[in-house]
């Protein structure tokens, strides 16, 4: 049998292909993720993923300044 995905030839009794690693059998597939938030599902994704990398930019940021305050470095 092909495999759908890759169309490599895997067995006919196949749970998975051993070429791409995709589910071949239905019963294994995780089901897909229904997307009922529409198109602002991804940006309320990309505005949580900013909003943590800002938080660990300032945290870096306060830790630099704070050992540079420690070592007697003029920073303003």
């Amino acid at each position: 049998m092909l495999c759908p995905y890759c169309k490599g030839e895997i067995p006919d009794d196949a749970k998975k292909c051993m070429n791409c690693g995709e589910w071949v059998d239905p019963a294994y597939r995780k089901p897909q993720r229904e997307d009922k938030q529409g198109c602002l599902a991804g940006v309320f994704e990309l505005l949580s993923s900013v909003t943590w990398f800002a938080l660990l930019l300032i945290i870096a940021v306060i830790v630099v300044l704070l050992f540079l305050e420690h070592n007697g470095v003029d920073i303003f």
